[in-house]
């Protein structure tokens, strides 16, 4: 994780003023404290800051850069506000990424936002390191939040040589059987043979099936007759009805806009979920078959059509802060030349994967 040069200078430099204290034995506090200064990690300062936008631009530009020895490098950090909204957004590699923040005060960093966002900041490609946050075994006062940059086995083996607890260490396996994009692939390519024979089989006489919002009254109607209330729907998950109720939800709010296909990365779900053409920061995720639960367990007409609305909320407040970005930008000339992240579009993608963080462009491909 360091190479021996460097850290035989920080050694000797703690030792320099540790001197009287070096026959003791290593506290976590300790560990803690130097692994940033041997360039492993960060730390999110816990404590009053001078400035909060100041502290977010020294983290991100400087001390992200200096661990990761350049695999990521971070610019342009901004501190955005638009009515009650807050967001940071910064140039990750050339990339557009938006943060969403909260601050009661201008003297403190949003710790939780970071700690949800921070594996934005991972090299990835080829790379296996990740930033992983350090778990203390006794949580202090405005402590700061440490994030050290190693792969699965070097956060397993300071795991086990030196006790640190990091969170998310036990969900590092590999995941078995099929991949993400495998199941969404799939999941895409039957799609309209399926939908065709669901519709056939389960559409009821008088009722049009064409993806409108309007048809999903219809919709409604077939799963307050079936089911009882969530746990039914639940059970039935696996069912054609269900599968097929879940299919043509899903494609009505797509094909009503803002949204797309995805399936999660990382964590179990029965079915392909829809999300908005946002970056993470801005995402609204819904997950049909939750949906039709709903329906069942509330039994109030409506309520599938108001996923709808709630998708393309996230598409507008997107809007909302590109133009507090441009709004900043557009007086500099000198910032033409960078490649800004367009307005988002309410005609949706079919698909993309639920971990990515580019926005999605409104394109008819299948997979973005």
């Amino acid at each position: 994780m360091v190479v021996e040069e460097k850290a035989a200078v920080e050694l000797a430099s703690i030792a320099e003023w540790n001197e009287h204290h070096l026959d003791e034995d290593l506290t976590e506090r300790d560990l803690l404290g130097w692994l940033p200064e041997l360039g492993v990690a960060i730390a999110v300062h816990g404590d009053d800051v001078d400035d909060v936008a100041d502290h977010y631009r020294y983290l991100l530009e400087e001390r992200v850069a200096e661990c990761t020895g350049g695999a990521v490098m971070v610019a342009d950090v901004m501190l955005l506000c638009e009515g009650d909204n807050e967001w940071l957004h910064f140039v990750r590699n050339g990339e557009s990424v938006w943060w969403r923040v909260e601050h009661e005060s201008d003297d403190y960093v949003d710790q939780a936002a970071v700690a949800e966002q921070i594996n934005d900041l991972d090299p990835g490609g080829d790379d296996p390191r990740r930033f992983y946050q350090l778990r203390p075994a006794k949580k202090e006062p405005c402590h700061d939040d440490v994030y050290v940059l190693a792969s699965p086995e070097q956060a397993r083996a300071l795991h086990d040589e030196f006790g640190l607890d990091f969170y998310g260490l036990e969900s590092t396996g590999a995941r078995r059987g099929e991949s993400p994009t495998d199941l969404l692939d799939r999941w895409l390519a039957e799609m309209d043979a399926e939908l065709d024979s669901w519709c056939v089989r389960f559409r009821p006489g008088g009722s049009s099936f064409d993806f409108s919002v309007e048809s999903l009254d219809a919709l409604e109607r077939l799963v307050l007759d079936r089911f009882a209330d969530w746990a039914a729907v639940q059970a039935a998950a696996d069912d054609p009805f269900v599968v097929g109720a879940v299919r043509y939800l899903g494609e009505t709010l797509i094909r009503s806009g803002s949204s797309h296909w995805a399936y999660p990365d990382g964590r179990y779900a029965r079915h392909p979920l829809v999300q908005s053409n946002t970056p993470p920061a801005f995402r609204t995720v819904v997950e049909p078959l939750n949906k039709l639960s709903h329906l069942a367990e509330d039994r109030e007409p409506g309520i599938l059509g108001m996923s709808i609305e709630e998708l393309r909320r996230a598409v507008d407040e997107y809007t909302t802060a590109l133009r507090a970005l441009e709004s900043i930008h557009r007086p500099s000339a000198s910032r033409t030349s960078r490649s800004e992240p367009s307005l988002p579009t309410r005609s949706g993608s079919r698909s993309t994967s639920l971990d990515s963080s580019s926005e999605v462009d409104g394109s008819a491909s299948r997979r973005t």
